[in-house]
């Protein structure tokens, strides 16, 4: 069970590191968002810089900020979800509906998506697909890729609140406290 705790742990320390620096792409699209207006604002466009092109990179970059907080956004419950039914249900019965709702939804949801956003992907990168605009930016399997990875990244998160709920409901008395399943804090943390 220790192994399985650790495992869960490491997933999830994998997944913040990809998150945080993944935030560095808010600074970069901010920095676009605002170039642009301001181009924009003055009339004046730098050649190769058109406000098609800087517009197509602002949702490319909103692509890789949400695909790449996914997993982080699961593994912290910062994700949307209808907890109604379990206020004031035990911990014992919030990790049982943990682990039921990712083997029975969230993980076969997660595999779906993963399978035909690759495909998605895929077929970008073998037509090597460009925007439908004349001045846009090509390589469109960058973003497509992105968000296949992120499924990856969620499904590494399902996989570590697995775990987590695992550990919880079969693991020793003394490991429950740390496993701290999806929506249930660690004590000492924060």
């Amino acid at each position: 069970m220790s192994a399985m705790l650790a495992a869960g742990e490491a997933i999830e320390r994998l997944i913040a590191k990809i998150a945080l620096a993944a935030g560095w792409l808010f600074v970069a699209c901010t920095g676009v968002i605002v170039f642009d207006v301001v181009t924009r604002k003055f009339g004046y466009q730098l050649p190769g810089f058109g406000s098609t092109r800087l517009q197509e990179l602002e949702w490319h970059l909103h692509t890789a900020i949400f695909s790449l907080w996914l997993g982080m956004a699961y593994v912290k419950n910062a994700h949307v979800r209808i907890d109604v039914a379990l206020r004031g249900a035990s911990l014992r019965t919030q990790a049982w509906m943990e682990l039921a709702g990712c083997i029975v939804f969230a993980l076969p949801y997660c595999l779906v998506a993963l399978y035909f956003s690759a495909d998605y992907a895929w077929i970008a990168w073998t037509y090597n697909e460009a925007s439908i605009s004349a001045s846009g930016l090509s390589y469109r399997f960058i973003p497509k890729g992105v968000l296949s990875f992120g499924f990856l990244l969620l499904l590494a998160g399902i996989v570590s609140v697995m775990l987590r709920s695992g550990v919880y409901l079969f693991g020793p008395e003394t490991l429950r406290e740390r496993s701290a399943f999806a929506g249930v804090k660690r004590r000492g943390a924060e």
